[in-house]
């Protein structure tokens, strides 16, 4: 296995964060290791991020949700929506780590939605609830309708359809933040074309003592509305 490709760990991981001022107590961090290792044993019976890459959790799973608190800046107490969670990536990391934030995690499969639930119970975090359905139809419902000020998304969608899929969930002046590799130029362009009044903010994700998400081309788009 080449020097790239070595699986980091958590103090790796722990250390990255530092070095781009993003601070985690000593409790929120041990949270989050043991978060992650009860991830991988739920993964063994529920798919819940590829098994292909379970022993790259830390880089390739954690660390580009971290820097979505790097990259970007999230109000103290907003509620953020965390839509087709899948395994909780990023709502349970970014209620973990940011206690202050609300938490809904959203998805349309069940059995997902149950053992996260679990893992929620166990870890006894108070500011996280998950959700079971599709964002598209629970938008249409109180007490979701036009909720949330913030929403994440990591994305294979591209990202005319995550803006329809979340419209009805998001607030009239809102952030779409969406994690998304590869060149995406032209869906940007033709997003832009099709939906009016929206700001488009494109980070590739540079980060302190780990280049490798820039050479991959991953990117965190935040897509911000304005009811004006």
């Amino acid at each position: 296995m080449s020097e790239i490709q070595k699986p980091l760990k958590s103090i790796e991981v722990r250390q990255i964060c530092l070095e781009n001022d993003l601070e985690i107590s000593d409790s929120q961090w041990q949270l989050l290791e043991k978060w992650a290792v009860m991830l991988l044993d739920v993964n063994q019976k529920v798919n819940l991020i590829s098994r292909k890459e379970t022993d790259l959790l830390w880089e390739k799973q954690i660390l580009p949700c971290l820097s979505l608190l790097v990259l970007r800046k999230i109000e103290k107490g907003a509620d953020v929506c965390d839509f087709g969670t899948g395994g909780g990536l990023p709502g349970m990391i970014l209620a973990i780590v940011r206690p202050d934030l609300r938490l809904t995690l959203l998805d349309s499969r069940q059995k997902k939605i149950v053992v996260l639930q679990q893992m929620i119970d166990e870890l006894k975090l108070k500011n996280v609830q998950t959700v079971p359905g599709r964002g598209e139809e629970l938008g249409k419902q109180r007490p979701w309708c036009h909720r949330f000020p913030f929403v994440t998304a990591r994305a294979v969608a591209p990202l005319i359809d995550l803006v329809r899929w979340t419209s009805d969930l998001r607030k009239p002046d809102s952030v779409l933040h969406i994690f998304k590799g590869g060149e995406i130029r032209n869906e940007v362009t033709a997003l832009t074309k099709i939906v009016s009044g929206i700001k488009v903010k494109k980070s590739l994700m540079v980060l302190k003592g780990y280049p490798h998400f820039a050479e991959n081309q991953k990117y965190l788009i935040s897509l911000e509305f304005s009811s004006k």
